[in-house]
Formats: structure tokens, sequence, C-alpha cells
């Protein structure tokens, strides 16, 4: 495809998979008509950037369906200047999306190779993120606390460092398998005067492979 395709790609992408299934949030439908998501795919991959799939990435890694990410970011109810940890941040694109929502988005990522393309996706469409490479399971505590902790791709269960790293009165969005049913949406949102309490509401069931080393922990009280 040549530039001009893409931006008609964009545009039916919006106007045919999101508009249609209930994203409202406008910012999102603006933003997700600009930013380059074929960049953040491989490159025999990038006539299918908008196709209404998950992509392949590396090691069972994927870029989630666009209407995955634009449900998820707007169940995440993003404002300008919340704090964002970006759990497997791969290629960046979620990344770049929270950011030019206003946010201050952090990026985890574990994966040398996804991480070196989302940090050269960010510099040009998203410069305001800060990328770490680390083991994804640990959070990163040395920006913390985060009003939000979005997981880009499915856990078994909730990390614990998601009880030392969340804000008080945040909120962690992303997909969760239990046992053998199928991965389901949730918004969990820490009970307010409780650390280690989140009251979790599921959205909605979707497809996406566990996030590297995303193994039960131990399970939370709800």
């Amino acid at each position: 495809m040549d530039t001009a395709m893409y931006v008609e790609a964009r545009n039916l992408m919006v106007d045919d998979q999101l508009r249609p299934s209930e994203i409202t949030d406008s910012r999102i439908l603006d933003i997700m008509r600009s930013l380059p998501r074929e960049l953040c795919v491989k490159p025999e991959l990038r006539n299918a950037a908008y196709a209404d799939t998950s992509l392949p990435l590396a090691q069972g890694r994927v870029l989630p369906q666009p209407l995955l990410t634009a449900r998820l970011v707007q169940a995440a109810q993003p404002s300008a200047n919340q704090r964002v940890l970006v759990v497997g941040a791969s290629t960046g694109y979620t990344a770049a999306l929270f950011a030019r929502l206003g946010l201050n988005v952090i990026a985890l990522e574990s994966n040398p190779e996804l991480a070196q393309v989302g940090q050269t996706f960010c510099q040009t469409y998203a410069p305001t993120v800060s990328w770490h490479q680390g083991p994804l399971t640990k959070g990163l505590a040395e920006s913390a606390p985060y009003d939000l902790i979005y997981f880009d791709g499915c856990i078994a269960a909730f990390p614990t460092f998601c009880n030392d790293q969340l804000a008080a009165n945040g909120r962690i969005i992303g997909l969760l398998q239990t046992g053998g049913s199928l991965p389901e949406a949730f918004l969990a949102i820490q009970e307010v005067g409780y650390s280690q309490q989140f009251r979790v509401t599921y959205l909605f069931e979707a497809q996406a492979p566990l996030l590297p080393d995303m193994a039960p922990e131990r399970a939370f009280s709800f």
C-alpha cells in the first residue's frame, strides 16, 4: 500500500469496525485515524494492519485487533495527566495511543526486539513515552504509583506488584483468563481505603495469548 491507501484503511477501520461497536470517545477515534498502526507490525503484514484481527509479532506475542484495543482503552476511562503503566507494550501502539490522549505513559516490555520497535515508533509518534525493558511480572516500582495499570495482553492472575504500585483509587485493565475459560476483559478498581482489595467488573470475552511469565501467583480477595 502507498501512504494514501494506509490513510484510507485507517478511516475504514474507524468507520466500519470501531464506530458501529460503541466506541464513542471521539478522542480515541481521531487518534486511531492518524496513528500508523502498520509500523507496529512486521513489514510483510503491513497490508493487514487495519484488518479486524490480531497480528503475530514475535515469540507468541500479538498486536491486538484494533477494536479490542479501542474497547479496552475506552473502558480504562483515560484522563489527561494521569500516570499509566503499559505492561507488555510490545511495538508501542497502545502506549502511543495513551500518550496522545495526554497521559503520562511508562511502557514496560521484556522482549528486546519488540521494545526496540516500540521505542523507535514512539520516538516519532509519541515522544513523551518513557520506555523500560525488564520482566513484566515485576512492574516498574521506580516510576510508581500509577493511576492506571494496563495489561496489553492476557494474564492468568493479578501480579502482586499491582498492590504496591497502584495509586490510591487506581484501576487495572486488561484480559484475564482463569482455568480453561475464555479470556475476559476486566476493569479492576481499588476499593477506597483498602490497598489490596479490588472491585472487578468483567466487560466482554476476547481472545489474546498470555503475556510472558503471567502464570498465577496468588489469588486476591475481591
